[in-house]
């Protein structure tokens, strides 16, 4: 996670609105359903109409989701009246039931694989919307009476003063809904690369930010087109997209040290002034050590040599990938503006597009990492070959200290 605090936001305000305005328009209908099943002497209370019906407009997702919702919608908040528990109770289990169901309408409207770069509904949400409506509602239902009881001073006709307190009730509990737009659990993608990010330095820290703003972009075209298992495909695609790109870029920020100039620099000088002491050397043995120490120096600055060159390559992989995010922010752009009849098709189109390219990319590099690896331990097996005769020359010293071992017995 990241390192800063934890900010309780509100997502897609405009969705709430919605809901709201469409609980009032049911709690008005609730109202008068009330009064009209009175009147053909059934009765059924208010507040379960009420509430039923607000989380009955609050129902999203594709069909199966829409029947289940609207079945448990229905039947959970009736639990309660049948425990025969007090007015009080029975309100606050009702609406607790309420509430929860609206939180998961709403992550049956998202999807749960479509939501990139925005807030996804978790344990938190479904508690605090349980509570939240189960609160609201009790307080709505002591304010619906209050109300009533004030209209009907005013000698107010029954099905008004019943459909103002359905509207009341509703509203109260509408309210509760907001607990499936508050986000304190992060898109998991956007988590990984804010807690990456800080670890990351000169172009890799630029290309990881401007990969992550993209994906965030992305979602937020992603979160105005209709439900369709296109749309997951590419979320899906464009998170492993963003979260491959800035892991990259992390496993290279260790080595950026390493390539520094000084580095290289400092290097370069000991090789030279293992060189020259070499040259100077009048002990042959002394003289081969100081050979033998300039050359793994060597091999050394070759080494980086090479990580030059594979940086290069995983920078210009990184770019490629920014690219790709680029190109699939302004393609989402246009399927936006295109008809309601055409966005299904051009948003499969574009989901096997970057799933094709997103692949290419990947394998493409993975094969030149391959030819690149394989290169080195070629490398690697050509300077073992020539090290082998280090041996003979260590046996030849041996024999010449060893006229000096034998005086030394003498």
């Amino acid at each position: 996670m990241s390192a800063n605090a934890t900010v309780l936001q509100m997502h897609h305000r405009e969705a709430f609105e919605r809901n709201v305005t469409r609980a009032l328009a049911v709690g008005a209908g609730a109202g008068a359903l009330a009064f009209a099943v009175q009147k053909a002497g059934v009765s059924v209370p208010l507040m379960y109409l009420a509430l039923a019906g607000t989380s009955l407009a609050c129902v999203r997702g594709d069909k199966m989701d829409r029947l289940l919702l609207g079945g448990l919608s229905v039947v959970l908040p009736a639990l309660p009246w049948v425990l025969g528990l007090s007015v009080g109770w029975t309100v606050a289990l009702a609406a607790a039931a309420v509430g929860a169901l609206m939180v998961k309408s709403r992550v049956c409207e998202k999807g749960e694989e479509g939501s990139v770069g925005s807030g996804r509904p978790g344990l938190f949400n479904f508690a605090l919307g349980a509570a939240g409506c189960a609160g609201l509602s009790v307080a709505g239902y002591e304010v619906a009476k209050v109300l009533g009881a004030r209209l009907s001073d005013f000698s107010t006709p029954p099905l008004i003063a019943s459909v103002v307190s359905g509207v009341v009730v509703a509203l109260f509990a509408a309210i509760g809904s907001i607990a499936a737009h508050l986000a304190l659990k992060p898109d998991p993608v956007e988590a990984r690369c804010e807690e990456l990010l800080p670890q990351l330095s000169g172009e890799f820290q630029v290309l990881g930010q401007r990969a992550l703003n993209l994906y965030r972009q992305c979602g937020q075209s992603l979160a105005l087109l209709p439900r369709e298992p296109a749309r997951e495909e590419l979320a899906r695609t464009l998170s492993k997209m963003t979260k491959d790109a800035v892991e990259l870029a992390a496993d290279w920020s260790g080595v950026e040290a390493q390539l520094e100039e000084d580095a290289q620099k400092d290097l370069s000088k000991e090789v030279l002034e293992l060189t020259r002491s070499a040259a100077t050397s009048k002990d042959a043995v002394a003289k081969r050590q100081l050979e033998l120490a300039a050359e793994s120096l060597r091999e050394e600055l070759e080494r980086l040599g090479e990580l030059k060159l594979r940086r290069e390559r995983i920078l210009a992989k990184l770019r490629a990938e920014v690219a790709l995010l680029e190109r699939a922010r302004v393609a989402l752009i246009g399927v936006r503006s295109g008809q309601a009849q055409l966005k299904a098709a051009e948003l499969s189109a574009l989901a096997r597009k970057f799933k094709a390219l997103s692949t290419l990319q990947s394998d493409e590099g993975k094969l030149a990492e391959a030819v690149a690896t394989g290169a080195e331990l070629a490398h690697v097996e050509a300077e073992s070959g020539r090290m082998e005769p280090i041996a003979p020359v260590e046996a030849a010293a041996e024999a010449e200290a060893a006229p000096a071992k034998e005086r030394m017995k003498g």
